[in-house]
């Protein structure tokens, strides 16, 4: 039985590689010799101070996750940079209290550029229009305590009660920022490294 199971497996392993398919990470879309990328700091084009420097340690946790590239501390070392623009970021108000006409809900969306060069100059690959959102709660009544982002923010739910909106409001916006710069290191990562599925 053991052996009709690894026979089983050894197929269904040969038959996915023979289709294209691989694991996230395993492969490369970039030529051979594009081995080590260097990331520097994210020239930020918005009124969000601080955020450059999230999104560049994003995009490097990123970049430096999978194995299929290296990112590297200096340029001189790099086969290729990785340039990251932010453009924008623009909050809506998704939702208002209508009693009070206060923001219940925000919507926060980043705008950014990144373009892979080779340090010899030609381009690998650019994308001048990324676009991440993430909406957030502005008050304690709506803020969801159970919720991934909540779990990994620094205010605990005994503390909630305690704080004002405006606190409220800028430790999830504070949050947002943190997701939209791994969200869109994701979406970076995805499209000018991973193979396409």
């Amino acid at each position: 039985m053991m052996r009709v199971r690894l026979l089983g497996f050894l197929l269904l392993s040969v038959c996915l590689s023979a289709c294209g398919y691989t694991f996230r990470g395993s492969g490369s879309v970039l030529p051979p010799d594009v081995k080590a990328i260097f990331i520097p700091l994210a020239e930020n084009n918005s009124t969000k101070i601080g955020l450059a420097e999230i999104v560049t340690e994003s995009m490097r946790e990123e970049f430096d996750s999978y194995g299929a590239v290296s990112v590297v501390d200096r340029q001189s070392e790099a086969d290729a940079v990785l340039k990251v623009t932010i453009a924008n970021v623009k909050e809506t108000t998704s939702t208002v209290n209508a009693s009070s006409n206060t923001a219940v809900q925000m919507d926060t969306t980043m705008y950014m550029a990144a373009e892979l060069r080779r340090v010899t100059g030609p381009v690998l690959w650019r994308d001048g229009a990324i676009q991440v959102t993430k909406a957030y709660g502005t008050n304690a009544s709506v803020v969801v305590e159970t919720s991934p982002d909540f779990a990994s923010g620094s205010i605990s739910s005994s503390d909630l009660s305690s704080l004002s909106t405006r606190e409220i409001s800028r430790g999830q916006e504070a949050s947002a920022l943190n997701t939209l710069a791994t969200d869109a290191a994701r979406i970076v990562y995805a499209k000018s490294v991973a193979p396409d599925f």
